[in-house]
């Protein structure tokens, strides 16, 4: 079986991180061993996020997501993630981050959660347009 495209990205994201730093991969909540999703249970973890990396003495907190097209889904980010990551930057030294990966125009953005969280309140959208993106990234 092929592997999910955003499964890739994750794996890839992990390999580039530096070895001077640490970095942990929470798991899916409704996986099996095999790695396959179960939708059979009755109870699913529901992590704020993927992988959290701490550089030295600070800690961040990321999701990823991945897309083929030029825009990223609001329907794929979940209110616990924002909350929970919201909640967590108002501690010292933990910075939370959406890496938003717009695999069809191998581009790839690294958004604060209080940026996004913005985007989500103020513009009239169910997708975050990539043009937004590489503005927030040059702003």
């Amino acid at each position: 079986m092929d592997k999910n495209l955003g499964k890739i990205f994750e794996e890839d994201f992990k390999k580039s991180v530096p070895d001077w730093c640490w970095i942990y991969r929470f798991r899916d909540g409704t996986a099996n061993f095999a790695g396959e999703k179960n939708q059979n249970v009755r109870f699913q973890a529901h992590n704020i996020c993927d992988f959290e990396v701490m550089a030295n003495n600070n800690l961040f907190l990321l999701e990823l997501k991945s897309y083929q097209g030029v825009s990223i889904p609001l329907s794929g980010i979940r209110k616990n993630q924002l909350e929970g990551m919201i909640k967590a930057s108002s501690y010292r030294n933990i910075y939370p981050y959406f890496i938003l990966n717009f695999r069809g125009v191998q581009r790839v953005y690294a958004i604060k959660v209080q940026t996004l969280c913005n985007f989500i309140l103020t513009a009239n959208r169910k997708s975050i347009p990539l043009k937004w993106a590489m503005e927030i990234q040059n702003s």
